[in-house]
C-alpha cells in the first residue's frame, strides 16, 4: 500500500521552526532528532539562566495550514537532510529566533 506525504512542523520550546513532509510519523520523528542533533548548537540556549546551558525541548507534529503553505511555496530558507527538504519557519541565526510566517 502506497502512502502519500504528510507535512511535519519540528517545534524547539513552543516555536515552528522547521517543516518537511514524510510518509510516516516514525520517519518525521528520525529526521527530527537526526536535524536536531545536528543543529544542537543552535537550538541550545546558554547564559539566559545563570550560565547554564539548558536543553530545548524539541517535538514533532503535524502540520498546521500556514506550515504547510510555506512548505509548498519555499525557494529560499531551505536545505535538505537525509534527502528530505526541510524548509526553515525562522530566522536560526537571530536571537530569539524570529518568526517568518505566520500561524
Amino acid at each position: 500500500m502506497s502512502y502519500s506525504n504528510s507535512t511535519f512542523t519540528v517545534e524547539i520550546t513552543g516555536v515552528p521552526t522547521v517543516v518537511f513532509q514524510t510518509k510516516r510519523h516514525r520517519e518525521a520523528d528520525e529526521v527530527c532528532r537526526s536535524w536536531a542533533q545536528q543543529h544542537w548548537e543552535q537550538l541550545t540556549t546558554k547564559g539566559r539562566h545563570g550560565g547554564l546551558e539548558l536543553p530545548p525541548i524539541v517535538r514533532v507534529r503535524l502540520a498546521q495550514a500556514g506550515e504547510k503553505i510555506a512548505h509548498e511555496l519555499a525557494v529560499k530558507g531551505t536545505e535538505h537532510h537525509e534527502g528530505v527538504k526541510v524548509v526553515y519557519l525562522v530566522d536560526m541565526t537571530a536571537r530569539p529566533w524570529a518568526r517568518t510566517i505566520a500561524r
